[in-house]
């Protein structure tokens, strides 16, 4: 038997193994996967958009989004529902999750203590049940969907600039189409 011409056959096969296996984590369906997707449509996204994220949206923004139209779908919400919180999400942080904001104020949706802990309102599927659980609570029977996206965001919100939501529902509108 020939050991040593049998070592050149045993690395390759090795080495192939390995090559694939790293091959197929790499180019798998994992975070580095997500971002990829989620900065090609940021830069394609940029180009569409007219308002206030136009040029600016990054692929946190756009998975950030992302968690606020895959909630919408998980609870079997249209695509109009997720542009109304996405317009929403615009208007108060710009589509960032930030940690803090006006008094108590935290997450994407800005969402106050009364909506549940820190954390939780830092987590955006959590944030965005719970916003779709609020306009659900205002507008019953889906009665949000014949209603301005703009009227319907600050009937959820209740902010002191009502007039923010409806600048930003085309653009909100273009996001949701390219993620749905």
């Amino acid at each position: 038997m020939n050991f040593i011409g049998s070592i050149p056959k045993t690395m390759f096969a090795v080495t192939s193994g390995a090559l694939l296996t790293g091959g197929i984590l790499l180019t798998g369906t994992g975070p580095a996967a997500a971002e990829s997707a989620d900065q090609a449509a940021a830069d394609a996204l940029n180009d569409e958009l007219k308002s206030d994220m136009a040029g600016h949206l990054t692929d946190e923004h756009v998975s950030n989004a992302r968690e606020v139209v895959e909630t919408a779908k998980d609870r079997d919400l249209d695509e109009q529902a997720a542009t109304i919180a996405v317009a929403t999400v615009i208007v108060e942080t710009h589509l960032d999750n930030l940690p803090g904001g006006d008094r108590d104020s935290v997450g994407l949706f800005q969402q106050r203590d009364h909506y549940g802990s820190h954390q939780d309102r830092l987590d955006p599927a959590w944030a965005a049940d719970a916003f779709y659980d609020e306009m659900e609570l205002v507008y019953p029977d889906g009665s949000w969907a014949d209603e301005p996206i703009g009227d319907v965001a600050q009937g959820v919100q209740r902010s002191a600039y009502p007039d923010r939501y409806q600048y930003q529902a085309e653009d909100a509108e273009t996001i949701v189409d390219r993620l749905w």
